[in-house]
């Protein structure tokens, strides 16, 4: 038996949309998760959240539907992106204010030549 790593991490498996799509609309039509499941190698569990997202794309159950559970994960990731930006911006401008602008050796800012 295999022991697990404390630093290893398991990423959940990302599946394309046609795909959970395809498999959506076959467990509305009543196939048997477990049947899916066998043939597909995808968990339960997610058969299971995908089963019940589609049914509430489709009205039958409430809840946050897909397109706009999608949007807001888009939204969130372009605030994530902003607020970096802004981070950057901040410490670029706080690194200009403390320097200060030296007059050149030998001349002093106010004469003119």
């Amino acid at each position: 038996m295999r022991q697990s790593d404390p630093q290893e991490v398991t990423v959940p498996k990302s599946y394309p949309h046609s795909v959970r799509r395809q498999i959506s609309h076959c467990l509305r039509a009543g196939d048997a998760v477990a049947d899916i499941a066998s043939e597909t190698g995808i968990s339960p569990a997610t058969l299971f959240r995908w089963k019940d997202q589609a049914l509430i794309d489709a009205g039958v159950r409430g809840g946050v539907p897909s397109v706009e559970s999608d949007e807001l994960a888009s939204a969130r990731s372009r605030i994530a992106a902003l607020e970096a930006e802004l981070a950057l911006t901040r410490d670029a401008c706080a690194l200009f204010d403390e320097q200060s602008v030296m007059p050149p050796k030998g001349r002093s800012r106010s004469s003119k030549d």
